[in-house]
């Protein structure tokens, strides 16, 4: 057993199936069959929850003084901002993360719910670095400098539905769904 920094879990086992069956369109059902070896559409759904690693990594933004800011006010200085990513261990995802209303919790799971991550710490970086120089060249313009302040782990819970019983050398379909509630939608 180990003790881990995790999202809570606010979706039941039960909820988690009933959208796994949502998502399994048309598609994913002929797959399905087709992996099954032609056996019922409606196969078992086995459910287990794993906890993926994923990394909060916090940035110091410095921008510099404008021009004018520089002329005007003789001890112009440079402001500092923080701005926080999270990243995905397994895929090597970055997103912005605003931590408002979200808690974390210690929790003790077994060594085979976790899954560690498979990307280090400074690909991880890098990739968050990427992004957030994206979102502030669109928001703020300007130079500014990024520099990681700190890099905290953090598991979050999934309940996985595979279709049809998981056998080692066999072809399964599986559907992830988070059971912490919260979901990263693209917005443009």
């Amino acid at each position: 057993m180990a003790v881990i920094t995790s999202f809570p879990i606010k979706m039941s086992v039960e909820e988690a199936k009933r959208e796994a069956r949502k998502r399994n369109g048309l598609l994913a059902r002929l797959i399905t069959r087709l992996t099954s070896g032609g056996q019922r559409e409606d196969q078992e759904i086995v459910m287990k929850t794993i906890y993926i690693e994923n990394r909060l990594i916090t940035f110091e933004i410095t921008t510099d003084p404008i021009f004018l800011e520089k002329i005007f006010k003789k001890e112009a200085k440079p402001r500092k901002n923080k701005i926080m990513m999270i990243a995905n261990g397994s895929t090597c995802g970055v997103s912005y993360y605003d931590g408002r209303g979200v808690e974390t919790a210690e929790t003790e799971v077994t060594e085979e719910a976790l899954q560690r991550s498979d990307f280090s710490d400074a690909e991880l970086v890098t990739r968050g670095n990427a992004l957030a120089r994206r979102i502030l060249r669109r928001r703020v313009g300007g130079n500014f400098s990024l520099e990681p302040l700190e890099i905290e782990s953090v598991y979050r819970p999934y309940h996985v539905a595979f279709f049809g019983e998981p056998e080692e050398g066999k072809k399964i379909y599986y559907v992830p769904v988070a059971a912490d509630g919260c979901m990263v939608k693209r917005t443009f």
